[in-house]
């Protein structure tokens, strides 16, 4: 039996067209040997070596059609913080299959594809290594129109994005400005999920580092409790800086999120330090931590009331 002949080094390790294969020399036999997988029409790819998504789908964008990598697949690519929903952060309802959006009167019909149909304008499309991807106030605006997501999952997207901030040795900055995704949800004709992204970025704020800390500002704002500020900068005893993730300024309260990485004895020591300084600046610090969110929502409410209580609040 024959031997299937070695693919070219250009195309032995990612995706390709057939007719990236035909100009490669690759003959049409040759693209149907049991060393090649076939996901839809017109698509190669080599069996073994793992792709990235990029790698993936780039030749989806290159069969003579105007599609643009979108949705989900978009937010893959911009490392969009879906958490909690049925999004990225957990198994989806299309996992695994390619999201594009076409121009004009059809949206993409292949195998592997989940396809839609809109207008893009010339901004609302980037280039990743020469693939199409939307923009990611355009990839907001798609994912708030799919039904999918909360308010609160918008939010969390959209903190991540515009964090910024000098804090020692964890400076941030900003992958889009707020106010760049207000005047994008701001010119935009009305379309499903623009109602919805509006919402959303009137409650993002600058500074917020995780999306614990997101969903523990947004169930501060609607619980009746004192304005709570991220990002805030306390000055201890020394006149030095010191960042909290949650402040009360008008209680004196700094809540602080720790994660996992709390739980090393280096950053122990350090959390100590953290608690000494904060007490030592005429504040109290309280401590929310994986465990209390998992106890839920009531129960974290309760500890910050307390602490509120403690600090004088009369509530």
């Amino acid at each position: 039996m024959a031997t299937a002949k070695t693919l070219p080094a250009e195309l032995a390790a990612r995706s390709f067209t057939i007719s990236e294969g035909r100009l490669s020399g690759i003959s049409p036999w040759r693209s149907k040997a049991k060393d090649i997988h076939v996901p839809s029409r017109g698509i190669r790819v080599p069996v073994g070596p793992q792709q990235s998504l990029l790698e993936r789908v780039r030749p989806y964008t290159e069969l003579g059609t105007p599609d643009t990598v979108s949705h989900y697949s978009a937010a893959a690519l911009h490392s969009l913080k879906l958490t909690g929903s049925p999004a990225l952060g957990g198994p989806t309802p299309v996992s695994g299959l390619l999201h594009l959006t076409r121009p004009g009167s059809a949206a993409p019909r292949r195998r592997g594809v989940i396809g839609y149909r809109a207008r893009l304008e010339p901004a609302d499309v980037v280039m990743l290594q020469g693939v199409p991807v939307t923009s990611i106030p355009r990839t907001l605006l798609d994912l708030a129109g799919t039904g999918a997501l909360t308010l609160e999952d918008l939010v969390v997207m959209a903190d991540d994005l515009v964090c910024e901030h000098v804090r020692y040795q964890h400076p941030r900055t900003a992958r889009v400005t707020l106010e760049e995704l207000v005047r994008y949800a701001g010119n935009r004709r009305p379309v499903a999920g623009l109602r919805l992204l509006r919402k959303s970025l009137g409650l993002v704020r600058v500074g917020v580092d995780s999306p614990p800390e997101t969903r523990l500002r947004l169930l501060f704002g609607r619980s009746a409790l004192p304005v709570f500020e991220p990002n805030y900068v306390l000055l201890d005893q020394q006149g030095a800086p010191l960042w909290i993730d949650l402040a009360c300024p008008e209680f004196r309260l700094a809540v602080e999120y720790d994660g996992g990485h709390h739980l090393t004895p280096e950053q122990q020591l350090a959390d100590a330090l953290r608690n000494e300084r904060t007490i030592g600046a005429g504040w109290r610090q309280l401590v929310i931590n994986k465990l209390d969110v998992r106890n839920g929502e009531s129960w974290v409410l309760t500890r910050v009331r307390q602490a509120l209580r403690a600090q004088g609040w009369p509530g």
